[in-house]
């Protein structure tokens, strides 16, 4: 991935999953690296990269989503 710049990043799997499915609905490919802790789930993140051409219009994308919305 030498070419692709990380856009998210959470501890919340199924956040990252959102994002991910949401550039990928948009059709900026978008891959998932999980760089949590195998034994303590609670340290680390999960991390969203998309391709170096993609990385304007994901970051607009990813900061016009509101996932904090969806804690209510």
């Amino acid at each position: 991935m030498q070419d692709w710049k990380k856009k998210y990043s959470n501890t919340s799997l199924a956040y990252v999953s959102m994002v991910e499915g949401i550039l990928n609905e948009q059709g900026i490919p978008a891959k998932m690296l999980n760089r949590q802790d195998s034994s303590y789930v609670f340290l680390g993140e999960m991390e969203l990269f998309v391709p170096s051409e993609f990385e304007v219009i994901a970051k607009e994308l990813v900061n016009s989503i509101k996932l904090d919305a969806l804690d209510a």
